[in-house]
This record gives C-alpha cells, structure tokens and sequence, in this order.
C-alpha cells in the first residue's frame, strides 16, 4: 500500500515507539514521482522528540498535582504527630513530615517496584507516632527523650517491614481482619481528635478537661469560629471541589476569617506556624545528634515494640493495597515483597534522620495518574516540586494560625474515620438494617479495639486487636472438618454389579461410611472430628472411610486424632480406613529436591518436587504404623469397593461359578426358556482375555456387546487436554456392557481393559439383526430385561447424585 500524504503524520500524535516504527516504514514504499518528502530517519526522529515532549509535559503537570495533594498533607500529619507536645513543636513535626514526604517520595519514586506508587507520610502512622509521644509523656517522659523513643520505634517499624519482605510476607498484613484494621484506624482518628479539641476551643493547654474548667479564658469563641469555618470549607471542598486539595480550601477559608476578624475587631490573637527553618529539615540525623537515652528507652520499650509493630503492620497494608490498587487501575504486576524491603529501609533511614514513617498512598498516586502521568518521572518529580515549593510558600505556612490548623487536623481526624463501619453502626442503632446478625460482630470487634485504645493507650489496643485476629483465625478454621458424610447404602463404589448384590448393598451397606474432611486438621477442629466419628461408630458402622481430598494440612494434634479414632475402632471391632493421601516414597529430602527429567511433564514435575506433607506428618506420628498401609488407598472409591467386598462376604451369596449358573441368576435372561437362552447362545460368541488386554478403545466404530462370565474390567476414558486416562468404572461378572453401541451404533464412549483374566460371550450387530429377523420374541425380552438393567442403573446414579449433592 502506498502512502499518499505523508506528511500528515508530522501533524498526528504518535503516542508509541511501536506506532511511529509502522507508520514509518509503511513510508519506504514511495514512487519516485512522490519525491520532496522528508527522509523516513527524519520523520522517526521528530516523532520520538515529540512522544518524549509529550510525556515530559503530561509528566511535569502530573507532578504539579501531586505536589499540591502533598503539602497540605504534609503539614497536617507533622501536626498531628506532634500535637501531644504542644504548639511550640509544630515547625519541628512539619519539617518532619515534609522532609519524609520529599526525601521518602524521591527515594521510592526512583527505585520503587511500582512506577505510579506514590510514598510518604500517612495520617494512620502519624496518629500512631502521637500516641507514642502522647503515652511517654504520660509516664513522665521529656520531650525531647519522647521524640527519640518515638523514632526509634519508626526505625524498628522499618526493620519489621524488610524483614517481612525479605521473608517473601508481602500478604502477611491481608491476614489481619478488616474489622481490627478498622478499629486501629479509627481509635487513632478519635485520638488525635481529642487531643486537638482542646486547642480548636481556644485552650493554652493540650489537657482535654481544661475546658471543662470553670475559667473564662479556657475557651475562646473567636477559636471555635476558626476552627469551625476551616472544617466546614473543608467538607464542603471535599464534595464539590476536585482540583484544589480540600486541606488547601479549608485552611486558606480559616486562616481568612482569623485574619478579617483581628484586623476589624479587636480579638485575641493566636499562636501562629512560625517560620520553618530549612535547617530543621537537612539537618544531622536525631539519633546521632541526640545523646544516648537507653535508660529512658527500657522502661520504655513496651512504647517502642507496640509502635513498631503497629507502623509497620499499617503501612506494610497501605503499600500492599494501594499497590495492588494501582496495578489493577494501569494493567501492571509489581512484586509487593520487594516494595516491602525498600519501603523498610527507607523507613529505617527516616527513623535514624527523625522523619515521619512512609508508606504507599493510594490518593496521591490517583492524584497524579488522573492527571496524566505517563512514567515514574512524575513519581518523583512531584516530591522534587514539593521541595522547590518551599521556598515560595515557607512564609504563607508560617502566617498560618493555630485555630485553623488545629480545624483541619480536626476534619482530617473526622475523614479518617471508617466509613463502611460507621455507616454499619449508623443502622444497628436505628435498626434500618434488616438482618443485624450479618454486621453486628464486625461492629462490635471494631468498637472493641477502640473501647481499649481509648481506655488504656493504642499500643494496648494493638495487642487486643492481634490477639483477636488470632482468635478469629482459629475460630475460622475450627469449623467442623466434616464436610460431607454419605453411607454405603445410598452411595457405592463405581463397580457394575448384579442386581442381586446391588440389592444386598442397599441392604446392608448402612454398616459402610465415609466421611469427607476438609481444612486443617489441627487442634483446633479435632475435637470436633472425634465427636462425628464417635456419633457414627454409635449408630452400627462397622467400616469407617475418612477421605482426606480436600485436607490441606494436619499437625501433630491431628495425627493424635486419628490414632485416637483407630484405637477406638479396634475397640468396638470395627475397621479404619484412610484414602486421597498421597504417598510419600522418596526417603530424603535430597532426593526430593532431585531435578526431574525434561520428558516429564509439567505436572509430574510439580508432584516430584513437594513434598507430601500430610503423609510424612502421620509417618512421623506413627498413625501409618498403627493403622497399617494396606488400610491407605489412593482414592476413596478403591477404599469404598474393599469395604463393599468385606461386606458382600460377609451377607451376601457366595459368588457364582459357572458359565450355567451365572446365566441362571442374570437378569439379562430373565424370563428366558431353556430353548430361548440355547439360541441365543448359538448367537454368541466366546471370548477369552488376558490381564491387561483391552477389550475395545475409546471412539472405536465396532457395535458388538458383552455379556462377562467371570473377572473383572476398567472402564476408562481420556481426560481431555491432559494425555492421561481417569477409571470411572469397573465391570464385574454377570455384568452386560458395551450394549449402547449395539443399540445405536456410535462410537465406543469409553475403553474397556481386563484387569483379571477374563471369559465373555458377546454379540456383533449382523447376529443381532439376524436375531431379531427370526427369533423376535428372545429379542423383545432382551430389550425388555435391558431396559430393566438400564432402569436400575440410572435409580442407583439418581440416589447417588441427590447423597453426593446434600
């Protein structure tokens, strides 16, 4: 194809490498009358200069928007942080959270895993960080001797989340219940709200009961206008505004207001930001700079371990979610883990400067992705354009009054509030919800945690909510391990019997049954194990099948268990049997871990390389010894068939023997004289098989029937897809198969393999034709005993299906 107006592709936008090399080599192909237009090298080089000018700019205004969500951001989370100490340390914590937002953001934008993930400072890891400060200054602490147990903490934080990612935990914080998750988040919230009201009411002292002291100057209604006019323009922001931070509208609304109400009337004044020293923010490291406190540390270091320990859980969640968030919204796969080790080292190294904690936020990162970022680039960028903003709005946030920032942490401390809780709790009180049992234990579990951290302190309410996580785990898996249980009368082994012995089965095979488990046999479902088996073995069972398919895993209680329950068979003289347990043959771990050959395939590869852990942990234990294998069996319908066996020998007729005698019992021949079945017999044809022989294969075309006199035979299909083979059935003697193909003459459904030698009589369609020109009457009974064969098939399948399905 020819190319006719080229140059309209200096006028397109080429958004990819890839288009622009196909646009351009669709070029090649020019006449030489359509000279005068630019060389292809030309035209692939000013369509690279504009992709990257394009992405440069999309890049520059994505960081732009990013730099605006961070700020007022930033400031916030340096006031709350440090709240507990007063407004005399405000500089100190914003150049605290600044310095983690720019340094923290450029680090992780450059290096990170997730190009769009963008990192710093979080309100949950500062609420945290006050809570800290808050309890050391409770127990007598300085300030200064606070901050340090408080960074410390963020250093081990730090050390927590490169460990854990180092240990490939990247899902570890998806383990803790939403429930809890939602209790730290807003027990922190109502904290740091309380913490505040006091300095958004006008008071001088961070004391919450100082304004209920029966002064006039504890509170100050010139404040609480501030305050509250900064909180409504923030709400109101938040709803109606998208392009300017809601921080940015409420501050900027309160700040106005002090600003109009001192300048016009003459009312107190309030204590304002200060100036921001740019020294505060590169400055030595805090740990260093600090004299050694370890007396100070160790009686407090209970502060420490639940801090770190509650950060690092927090923002290992934070990163993990948003970064997954973010994945999801570009069609992009981060490793999590490696996220984790360097947002751990990032936070060791914000800790050791005197930083606030970082982690992944997903607000910012759709900040600058609806605004068009193209590469990490923007990441980054946005934290160097916070930087360069300082020097432009370091005095607008010096100017900035107390009341009104005080409004702002307020509404902030408001925003972060779990909604979904509290919109479930909303309607528990109100009883606008329907069925309160669905919500009411998520409820109650989160008001919990925060009932404790608000009673005692957050680092006791990390505590509760792990142990309540780890209590709810072994709630969860301590469901009852039975997952299904039939009994042999209702559900048998795929074997095509007699109808005779199928009957005896029904009749006696209430003594079988099978008891499907599921989960983790541990200590905590076993109890419940032990007491189904003890009300089966109660109602007459005397062959117990436990089917471990869908086990997962087992520990030592588990195994003790099981060698309880076969010692209580024993007593009552019943029999154990165990199936779907995989063996494990090889006798060290060095030939486990052996490599496979390359003509395996991909799934016995897998099979070669794990361990069988269930079955070396009931080895280790001593159940296989005691139950004995000949008493494990690879599925449960082999088990179910052995069990059948014992019973048949014991209720049933002894088999038949004889070509004569087995024709004598058959259903088939039911109704049949002597002269008819002497017929029929003329008909047919004998067939002998040897072990392994097969019979007919799988789409074979042939349309010949068999009658099995004496052994026994698979029935087999293919799995599609997989190259292997599945045995769904076994035939039996006495037993008609193969008839479907007589009938109507398709192809075989499935292959027929003697496991036994074995004798046939079988018929082909040319005798059956010739049967039923001249003998129609044997042909109408055998139609007729074969519909009642087929009969009693399909009422056994149905009665299975409907056991199986409950």
């Amino acid at each position: 194809m020819v190319v006719k107006n080229c140059h309209v592709l200096h006028e397109s936008k080429i958004r990819t490498t890839g288009n622009l090399y196909r646009i351009a080599f669709s070029c090649i192909q020019r006449t030489p009358d359509r000279g005068g237009y630019p060389p292809m090298r030309h035209l692939m080089i000013k369509g690279i200069r504009q992709t990257r000018l394009e992405t440069a700019r999309f890049d520059i205004g994505a960081a732009c928007v990013g730099m605006l969500a961070t700020l007022p951001q930033a400031v916030a989370y340096g006031l709350i942080a440090f709240y507990p100490l007063g407004p005399q340390w405000a500089s100190f914590g914003i150049s605290a959270s600044i310095g983690s937002a720019i340094l923290f953001g450029i680090i992780s934008g450059m290096f990170g895993v997730n190009p769009f993930l963008v990192s710093g400072p979080r309100a949950v890891t500062a609420l945290v960080l006050a809570s800290a400060i808050q309890i050391a200054i409770t127990r007598g602490s300085s300030a200064g001797d606070a901050i340090v147990i408080a960074f410390v903490a963020v250093l081990a934080a730090g050390i927590f989340q490169f460990v854990a990612g180092l240990l490939r935990l990247g899902n570890a914080a998806s383990y803790i219940p939403a429930p809890v998750l939602s209790g730290f988040v807003n027990a922190s919230a109502l904290l740091v709200l309380i913490n505040t009201l006091p300095t958004a009411l006008g008071s001088l002292t961070p004391d919450i009961t100082a304004i209920f002291e029966p002064d006039d100057n504890s509170i100050l209604f010139f404040a609480i206008a501030v305050s509250l006019t900064t909180i409504s323009f923030q709400f109101i922001a938040a709803r109606t505004i998208r392009f300017v931070p809601a921080a940015i509208v409420g501050l900027v609304g309160g700040t106005a207001i002090y600003y109009i109400g001192v300048s016009i009337f003459p009312l107190a004044n309030a204590p304002l930001i200060g100036t921001i020293e740019f020294s505060e923010i590169w400055r030595m490291p805090i740990l260093i700079k600090t004299t050694p406190v370890w007396n100070e540390l160790s009686p407090n270091i209970d502060i420490v371990i639940t801090s770190a320990l509650t950060i690092g859980l927090l923002s290992s969640f934070d990163t993990v979610i948003s970064s997954r968030a973010i994945d999801a919204r570009t069609a992009g796969h981060s490793d999590v883990n490696a996220e984790l080790r360097l947002h751990g080292l990032l936070n060791i190294l914000m800790g050791f400067i005197g930083f606030l904690p970082g982690s992944g936020t997903i607000s910012r990162s759709v900040a600058i992705l609806d605004a068009g970022a193209r590469s990490r680039i923007a990441n980054w960028a946005s934290s160097l354009t916070l930087a360069l903003s300082l020097l432009i709005f370091a005095p607008l946030v010096a100017a900035l009054p107390i009341w009104a920032t005080a409004g702002m942490v307020i509404a902030i401390a408001i925003q972060a509030i779990d909604q979904p809780t509290f919109i479930k709790l909303s309607k528990l009180v109100t009883g606008k919800f329907p069925y309160p049992r669905v919500i009411i234990g998520d409820v109650l579990i989160s008001l919990f945690v925060v009932a404790i951290a608000l009673l005692f302190n957050l680092a006791s309410a990390v505590c509760v909510g792990v142990l309540v996580s780890v209590i709810l785990f072994v709630l969860g898996m301590s469901k009852n391990p039975v997952r299904r249980s039939y009994l042999g009368s209702r559900v048998h082994a795929h074997r095509q019997r007699k109808v005779a012995i199928v009957e005896c089965l029904e009749k006696e095979g209430h003594r079988i049954a099978v008891l499907e488990l599921q989960g983790a046999l541990f200590f905590g479902s076993c109890s419940r194990l032990r007491s189904t088996v003890s009300r089966y073995l109660e109602t007459g069972i005397d062959y117990l099948i436990l089917d471990f398919r869908h086990v997962t895993s087992i520990d030592s209680t588990g195994s003790e268990a099981l060698r309880a329950i076969h010692q209580q068979c024993l007593d009552g003289g019943k029999h154990l049997f165990l199936s779907s347990i995989q063996p494990e043959r090889r006798l060290s771990p060095n030939k486990q871990r052996s490599e496979p050959s390359s003509s395996s395939s991909p799934d016995q590869r897998d099979h070669r390389l794990k361990p069988r852990w269930i079955w070396l942990n009931l080895d280790a234990n001593g159940v296989i010894k005691a139950v004995s294998k000949e008493n494990f069996f690879a599925e449960t319908d082999a088990a179910l068939a052995h069990c059948e066996e014992l019973l048949l020998r014991r209720f049933c007729d002894k088999p038949d023997r004889g070509i004569h005698r087995v024709f004598a019992k058959s259903l088939l021949l039911n109704g049949m004289t002597r002269d008819q079945i002497t017929t029929l017999g003329h008909k047919a044809q004998r067939q002998r098989f040897k072990k392994g022989d097969l019979v007919f294969q799988q789409d074979d075309t042939c349309n010949r029937a068999y009658f099995l006199i004496y052994g026994r035979m698979d029935v087999v299909i293919n799995v599609p897809g997989t190259g292997r083979q599945k045995r769904i059935n076994t035939i039996t003697e006495g037993t008609l198969f193969g008839e479907v193909a007589l009938l109507d003459g398709a192809p075989r459904s499935a292959t027929i393999v003697a496991t036994t030698d074995a004798l046939c009589l079988s018929l082909d369609g040319t005798d059956f034709a010739a049967l039923r020109q001249d003998h129609q009457d044997i042909v109408s009974r055998l139609l007729l005993n074969l519909n009642r064969i087929l009969a009693s098939r399909l009422r056994q399948a149905n009665m299975m299906i409907s056991e199986l399905e409950q």
